[in-house]
């Protein structure tokens, strides 16, 4: 049986998870985060993400125009 050889993965980068705003490394094997989603928050349900996404939009909207 040949033994497989992992993938290369792409360079990862630091990314801002759109839901609750932390910041993760993408790609990193073995983690469930998507490009937009971090590890935690992949798994709400689709309605959750929306809506807290919306919410996440409007705080950091707030946060700049008090800056």
């Amino acid at each position: 049986m040949a033994v497989k050889t992992p993938k290369p993965q792409p360079a990862t980068r630091d990314k801002i998870c759109s839901v609750c705003g932390e910041k993760y490394i993408y790609p990193e094997a073995g983690s469930k985060a998507t490009r937009h989603h971090c590890a935690l928050c992949v798994d709400l349900s689709a309605h959750a993400k929306k809506v807290l996404g919306r919410l996440a939009k409007r705080v950091s909207a707030l946060e700049k125009k008090l800056k």
